[in-house]
Order: C-alpha cells, then structure tokens, then sequence
C-alpha cells in the first residue's frame, strides 16, 4: 500500500467515524507516525493527531449537531465534496455515507477521504466521474464486509489496496491529461432558432448583440474563466445537417461534456416532436459513453406577454410531459425561460452551473438543515451576479403568494400554484441580491444586511465575504423579531460550510 501511495498523486487516504468518543480515524494510509518522526522527515507525513483533525472536520460538515440519526431515508444519503485543509497544503475528495452495522441502534456516520497536494487538486476535479465510480464500488463491498463490526486494519486492508491499484493505473492511462488547472465542457444544443445563442448572450450581459442575431452554423466553441476552472462552451448550430454531424461524431461533440443545455421553442409545438427525438439521440449517445451528463431542458421564448396564455401554457405542459417520458427517472431539470426576463435566464443557468460542484448536495443537505432548525420558508445562497448556489423551500413560503396576482391561475392544481410560486421567487432573487450591492456601493446601508417586507412575510438579505468572494444568503421568513436569532445560527452555518462554498465558486 505505501508503495503504491509513493508512486500515485494520492498522498494519503483515511476513513473516519462517529463512534462513542466522537469523529475518530478508523483507518489509515500511509501509518500516522509520532509528531517526533513528522518533524524529522523529509516528505509529508500524518500523525494521528492530524488524521484526527481531518476527520473531525469532515463529519462536522455531515452531523452538525445531531450524533446518528434513526431516519432510514437519511441514512441512505450518499454525497462526495471537494475540500481543502490549509493546515496541511492538501485537498481530499471526501464521500460521506453512513454504515449500518449489526447490534448498533443507529447508522453511523462515515467520511472517506482520498487526498492530494493543493496544487494537484484539478487531478480530482478532472477524473472525478471515474473516482466516485471506484470509491461507490469499494464501499459496495466494504459495508457489507463490516456489516458485523469494524475489523482489524490487516482484514480489511485488501479493499483500500484495491481502489488505489485502479487510481494507480488510472494516473497512468488517464482519460483526462493531469495538469494544473480545472477544465471543464458544456455543451449548448437544440433545434435551429430554439434560442440557444440568445440565452448564452443574456447571460453575458451583451444585450446589443441580441438584435439582427443569425443564427449560429456549425460549432461555435469559446473559453472563458469560472468556478476556478477554464470552461469551454460549445454552441452547436440546430439545423438537420449539423445535428445529424454531432451524432455521428459524438466523440468530439458529447464525450466528456461536463454538463448539456437543451433548448426548445415553446412557440412551435410543430416541431416538439423533432425536438424530442434529437434529445432522445443525445442521450443515447451519452449512454454509449455511460456518462452521467446532467441535462438542463430551457424552453425558450416564454415571453412575458404570452406566459399566460392558454395556448403557451398548453405548450409548456405538452412538451414537459414528453420530457417525462423520456427521462422517466426526471433527472432532466426543465426551465422556462426568456430574453426578457433576466432573472428567469440567471437561474436556469444558475441550476445547470451548480451541477458542476461536487459540493452541491452535501450544501443542499446542510442548508436544509438549517432551514429547518430555524423554521425558515426559504432560503437562497448566491454570488454577486446572481448564480443561485444553494436553495431551500418549504410550504411555508405560500405566505408569499399575497404579494403575487395568482388570479389568472384560479382553478389551476396546488402543486401548479406552488411550484409558480417557487418559480417567480427563484427569478426574483437574484434581482434583490443585486440591489443589494447597488446599495452597499454607495453606502446606502450601514450594516451588512438589508430587510425588505412582502405582504405578511419578510425577506432579510445577508451580505457576506469569503475570501475576497462576495456570497448572499436571501432569507424568508414570516416574523422579523426572529432576525437576531436567525443571524447568530447563519454565523455558525456560514463558518462550518466555508470550505464547502469556497469550493464550490473558486
């Protein structure tokens, strides 16, 4: 194992659990050697104390203030977060699960943390596909080898040999060049005219461009500089001789998209059926590579003066449901959008970009946390510009629904009503987060907070500072006197997520 270790970027691997005396290293590779030895060697080594620090930081960011938890749905949670530890110059991909062990009452809390040097950390990034898939199977059969117990480090040692001999030989045919640097590929498709290059213009703030727009032949590919990460966009032209080009040469257009944009004319329900088969094809295709892609579906040209129409509506619930039976499992995320409407744009493209982090669920998990700790009806983290990095809702928030004239949709279902509520809230965040900023630049606020009341409920706006990175937390809440309280426990989220959300944008 130490052989191995030596000759990969992996530096170390240690696997943690809550047990009675709290977060405590169960295993570890390479041996901690004494804090004597540690300042006596000449490459890095862990003691157990460091092994100890690492691993009370990883289940702090899974357990917060609960121990273990009864709750079989929660015992099945599965999440991976990139995270770094300064203190040793390294980050580590960390998976955490819990284990559910014979004669213990509750699942136990695990994190399993594979780790390299800071400046190595796009090794984990690039290739993390392949790693979750080897780390999801090592524990397949790792829980059910301790299903009776935790055993000795030499019975169960073969397992972690085992992942490190696939990364081994990973690092030496990588499917992604190890370099420096993050890269990552999204892919913008659909039909001729859906709005493809008009959405990716909004989005760029290039509203002049907008007009006398053609549109886009062939494969237009830029770069630009996000999330840490060089992302290059391909806006890929919609008509039938380009389509039937990227299928047959998937291999340069879909293999190793990092995420996929989709576009649809809600307009032209003459061409939804095309549209759909085009889709279809593309997820074929991405079968093919057994890719994972996320699919962000945009249906375009929803334009405020028609939205409400009953043909658009029509519209919009035909093509949604065709989108259903497509994806039957609904991992297609669906927006509805148009140039019109920024904010509609901003969190569509907010959705698909936080698809990118491998530290979006785990932040989803602890922000539903805290929500819920603190009886909050909605919560939103955002950066400056808007990206919606995090959300929670809960019914609560239909004490908003004064504020909004839902007349026009009188006889509609509830969940209909909810979820336009949900998405008029969604479009209008980033919009207060902006005049947020507006405000603070000109010193228009004291403090680091602003309070705007809706109807019955009130919207309290957080302004925080990670790192030179701006981050808002937009708030709903039904009763301003729960402010203080409310700030002191956003302190104490904001300061055990810090390394999540850091992650996350840089």
């Amino acid at each position: 194992m130490e052989g191995l270790l030596k000759s990969s970027v992996v530096k170390s691997i240690v696997f943690s659990s809550f047990d009675e005396f709290g977060p405590m290293p169960k295993y570890m590779f390479p041996n901690p050697v004494s804090e004597k030895d540690q300042k006596e060697s000449s490459e890095q080594v862990f003691t157990i104390r460091d092994y100890t620090q690492i691993s009370i930081k990883n289940l702090s960011l899974l357990i917060e203030d609960q121990v273990t938890t009864s709750d079989e749905n929660f015992a099945k949670l599965k999440y991976f977060a990139v995270i770094p530890y300064p203190d040793f110059n390294i980050t580590a991909l960390t998976f955490f699960h819990f284990i559910k062990i014979q004669g213990k009452e509750n699942p136990i809390p695990t994190a399993f943390a594979i780790m390299v040097d800071e400046n190595k950390r796009s090794f984990l990034y690039n290739n993390i596909s392949t790693i979750q898939t080897i780390i999801f199977d090592l524990f397949i059969k790792f829980d059910d080898d301790i299903a009776k117990g935790f055993k000795p480090l030499e019975q169960i040692k073969h397992h972690f040999t085992e992942l490190m001999e696939k990364i081994v030989k990973m690092e030496k045919d990588p499917i992604v060049p190890i370099t420096s640097e993050r890269k990552l590929k999204i892919v913008y498709l659909g039909l001729d005219s859906a709005g493809k290059t008009s959405f990716l213009l909004t989005v760029d703030r290039k509203y002049s461009r907008l007009i006398g727009l053609k549109p886009t032949r062939g494969a237009n590919i830029s770069t630009i500089e996000s999330l840490g990460a060089t992302i290059s966009l391909w806006d890929l032209g919609g008509q039938a001789k380009f389509r039937e080009r990227y299928l047959s040469k998937s291999k340069i257009y879909l293999y190793e998209a990092d995420l996929l944009f989709f576009f649809i004319d809600v307009k032209e329900n003459n061409r939804f059926d095309e549209s759909i088969e085009y889709l279809k094809n593309i997820k074929e295709r991405l079968d093919q590579f057994d890719q994972k892609t996320p699919i962000i579906c945009i249906l375009t040209k929803a334009d405020p003066d028609i939205i409400n129409s009953r043909k658009i509506q029509k519209n919009i619930n035909k093509i949604t449901s065709k989108i259903r039976e497509l994806d039957l499992n609904e991992t297609i995320e669906i927006h509805v959008t148009s140039i019109f409407s920024i904010f509609s744009i901003l969190r569509a493209f907010s959705s698909g970009i936080s698809r990118l982090s491998p530290n979006r669920d785990l932040l989803n998990h602890n922000l539903k946390g805290f929500s819920e700790k603190n009886k909050l009806f909605l919560t939103l983290i955002l950066t400056a510009d808007g990206l919606v990095l995090s959300d929670y809702y809960t019914k609560g928030y239909l004490l908003f629904r004064e504020f909004l004239e839902f007349e026009d949709y009188a006889g509609e279902t509830k969940e209909f009503e909810e979820r336009k509520i949900r998405d008029v809230f969604e479009i209008s965040a980033p919009q207060f987060a902006i005049i947020y900023k507006i405000f603070s630049k000109f010193k228009a606020l004291k403090k680091e907070e602003a309070i705007f009341k809706i109807s019955y409920s009130v919207i309290l706006l957080k302004r925080t500072i990670l790192s030179g990175n701006e981050i808002f937390i937009l708030i709903l809440i039904d009763d301003e006197d729960k402010k203080d309280e409310i700030n002191a426990s956003l302190e104490d989220f904001i300061t055990r997520n810090k390394d999540l959300l850091l992650r996350y944008i840089s």
